[in-house]
């Protein structure tokens, strides 16, 4: 990997764990996500008219944003769901983490691949993390927390964050190839928006309002860098291996926990922050794996 596209992704991770941070601290996570979402498409609108007239989508193509977009839609609702019970430190890790883990599995499953030897390792280093994020110490009485905590709570949302992670990754891995990015990105957000926006007038429409002035700053700053960390990306992806730039995106994993332990005042640093580097080493096993 070219030293251009070390620093375009490494940016991208920075800003990609910044915007979650600035999610965790928004007051009623599923409705700012609807106004950032909202403020994406207003900002980033004169891209797509620019692109647009020169972009034809076949009908493969609607079918795969369609599809994506509604993936987005419950990723997005599983993420606000996370975030609104539990710590950044432990939501991001487990939701971008989980993704790379299902991906192989199911393909395991449904298409009976096989896992390479570096892979089964990355599998390894993501489950011993997804055990550590959730210990609240190192002695032996806490052994057993982990899997109560696996049981409900911020856990499981984040779990099914990254599920949907794994889907939309699958569906936009062949949707990309057939439509322009700038274009498939803005009409799957649009889509994203629009399926979020009956449950969010129904019965968030109260806090709409108070959320936007609150966080108005806020929202455009997300509603700009959402899109353009995975611009970045795509960018960079034409710099570089795939498997490059996907192991080296997931350093986000780390900074996430850092920026929950350091400026959220998360409790039980120690043990997130060394399963964050578990995750975050067994995505990058997974991706150099391929």
């Amino acid at each position: 990997m070219s030293g251009i596209a070390l620093g375009i992704v490494l940016t991208s991770a920075l800003l990609h764990a910044g915007w979650n941070y600035l999610l965790k601290k928004s007051d009623r996570k599923i409705v700012f996500i609807w106004w950032f979402l909202l403020a994406s498409l207003v900002l980033y609108f004169p891209m797509f008219l620019y692109f647009i007239g020169d972009a034809p989508i076949p009908p493969a193509g609607w079918l795969c944003i369609f599809a994506t977009g509604l993936i987005h839609a419950a990723y997005f609702w599983f993420m606000g769901g996370a975030y609104q019970r539990g710590d950044l430190s432990l939501v991001y890790p487990l939701a971008r983490g989980s993704g790379p883990l299902f991906v192989p599995v199911l393909a395991v499953m449904l298409l009976r691949e096989e896992i390479a030897p570096l892979g089964g390792i990355g599998i390894g280093f993501i489950i011993a993390g997804i055990y550590c994020v959730h210990l609240r110490s190192f002695n032996s009485r806490a052994f057993l927390e982990p899997f109560r905590s696996l049981r409900g709570g911020a856990s499981l949302w984040a779990l099914s964050t990254g599920l949907m992670i794994a889907a939309y990754s699958l569906v936009d891995k062949v949707g990309v190839g057939l439509v322009y990015p700038p274009v498939y990105i803005y009409i799957m957000v649009f889509i994203t928006w629009l399926a979020l926006t009956p449950w969010i007038l129904i019965r968030e429409r109260g806090r709409l309002r108070e959320e936007w002035r609150r966080h108005a700053g806020t929202i455009f700053v997300v509603g700009f860098f959402s899109i353009f960390t995975y611009l970045m990306i795509l960018f960079a992806l034409t710099m570089s291996k795939v498997s490059y730039v996907a192991a080296v995106r997931e350093v986000s994993i780390v900074l996430s926990a850092y920026f929950g332990i350091v400026y959220l005042g998360e409790k039980h640093g120690r043990q997130k922050l060394l399963g964050a580097v578990l995750i975050c080493l067994g995505v990058v096993a997974i991706g150099l794996s391929r």
